[in-house]
């Protein structure tokens, strides 16, 4: 009986061991939950200044940054591929730039009126791991 008693005991320890054991990692963020994406609802230009609104889709908790990719040409071409030609940090902390939870508003000006324009924005996630996101790309001609 007592061999019995110790025989249990020592198969109700492995069991506790071997249920604790196994491989531990961090934990790392869900991508799909972590995820947005940037839409430019509205752009429109006066007096040389570009004025965006915009609208965050998904966990626009998540937005670290947001650059404001300008393409400035001679000529108009939507068909072709954007290629910016000077690109902004939009900084939050910036008085031309409104965030306002999942809208954003932001000013950007020195816009030449003799040239044609095409803008989008990328967003940066507060997870490194993320990849940066774009919006659809828009003309301002």
């Amino acid at each position: 009986m007592r061999i019995c008693t110790c025989i249990c005991i020592c198969l109700a320890i492995l069991l506790l061991a071997a249920a604790g054991c196994g491989k531990k990692v961090w934990p790392e963020p869900d991508a799909d939950e972590e995820k947005f994406s940037i839409h430019i609802k509205e752009v429109r230009l006066a007096d040389q200044c570009l004025y965006l609104e915009a609208g965050i889709q998904g966990n626009y908790r998540n937005l670290a940054g947001l650059v404001l990719q300008v393409e400035k040409s001679h000529v108009p071409c939507p068909a072709c591929p954007f290629l910016a030609s000077s690109s902004v940090d939009l900084d939050f902390n910036s008085p031309e730039v409104l965030r306002r939870q999942d809208r954003i508003s932001a000013v950007y000006c020195g816009i030449d009126p003799e040239h044609y324009y095409r803008v989008r924005l990328k967003g940066r996630n507060v997870y490194p791991d993320i990849r940066d996101v774009h919006s659809a790309v828009h003309r301002l001609y």
